[in-house]
């Protein structure tokens, strides 16, 4: 095997399928309300200077002709995501179901690497390490990593969502049941982390002012999000898995990304692409037939003549030079 991490350790297939059932299931009842979608502009420059992209399972993907992120719209409500997440059925199947059984891949490949990756980062750039908030904590895993490596005073899992706040609070974590919108705090935080969260938000501008207002001065937020510009995702377009109607509504690139966190009080100090599946995804579409490269002779032999040889440094090569689609952004508070 090429890589240690597989998809289906994440993602696992026999209960994606039922995941993917319920995600359209609920995106059926959401869509009954298309007629009351409202248009904004593009959540990373607020420009309204977009052109139409694609249209996929009901919902129109457009790009912004400026920054060149990539953006649903028009979309649901505010309101109509908070009940899509409270009320649906698919985010609560993660909880009870998928989060459980890959738990504890996820935490030795995904979760202890991140904890010891946020530990490097506030030890790199001096950060003070009191207060640590992860928002969108979801079920508590990178949370638990995080307080076995003692770095801060206080970790606070901040997650909206009842059913992964009540999984937090049964993992004895210090739970804040509130978006962070509505988070309030006696003390300024030094460390604000989320992860795979930017890309779900109603509205990132409103999100970033919020990081940004309980944040002391020179605090750290460190957040991953999707690279719209990252191998895989450039390569597959609307045929990539990862966008994902109405879960993903936002899908920002570097510069685009950068660009916001500016206008919303953050200085950018570092940008990291660390993924490990870009080449395994385009891999997995060309094998299942989804990717059609028989014109692409480049690709036939990258991908499938010289896949044993080469997979592993061709995914190195992407990561070194900020092209995969797993990106990493560090800023202070400006």
């Amino acid at each position: 095997m090429v890589y240690e991490m597989e998809v289906n350790d994440i993602r696992p297939d026999n209960l994606m399928k039922e995941s993917k059932r319920l995600r359209l299931k609920d995106l059926e009842d959401l869509l009954k309300n298309e007629s009351r979608f409202i248009k904004v502009p593009c959540p990373a420059c607020q420009l309204n200077d977009y052109s139409f992209l694609f249209r996929k399972e009901g919902f129109n993907f457009v790009g912004c002709n400026k920054c060149e992120t990539i953006f649903i719209n028009p979309r649901p409500t505010f309101d109509m995501f908070i009940n899509f997440y409270e009320t649906g059925e698919y985010l609560k199947y993660w909880n009870e179901f998928i989060f459980p059984v890959s738990e504890e891949f996820r935490r030795r490949s995904i979760f202890i690497p991140r904890a010891k990756k946020v530990f490097e980062l506030v030890v790199k750039h001096k950060c003070k390490n009191r207060i640590m908030l992860d928002v969108g904590a979801g079920f508590g895993t990178f949370c638990e990593e995080i307080e076995k490596l003692n770095l801060f005073d206080k970790v606070i899992a901040v997650e909206p969502s009842a059913d992964l706040a009540k999984t937090c609070v049964l993992k004895d974590l210090n739970v804040i049941q509130k978006p962070v919108e509505k988070v309030e705090m006696d003390d300024e935080v030094d460390v604000i982390t989320n992860f795979e969260l930017i890309e779900h938000l109603f509205s990132p501008k409103d999100f970033l002012f919020s990081c940004n207002k309980i944040l002391k001065k020179d605090g750290l937020l460190i957040l991953t999000t999707p690279n719209i510009k990252g191998f895989d995702m450039l390569v597959l377009g609307e045929k990539s898995d990862g966008i994902v109607a109405p879960v993903h509504i936002n899908y920002f690139n570097i510069d685009s990304l950068s660009l916001l966190l500016k206008s919303c009080g953050f200085k950018v100090l570092e940008v990291l692409t660390p993924g490990k599946l870009d080449a395994k995804i385009v891999r997995d579409k060309i094998i299942n037939k989804e990717l059609d490269v028989d014109k692409n002779p480049f690709f036939m032999y990258l991908f499938l003549e010289k896949w044993d040889d080469l997979g592993n440094s061709f995914q190195k090569f992407l990561s070194d030079n900020l092209l995969s689609s797993h990106l990493w952004i560090v800023a202070k508070k400006d």
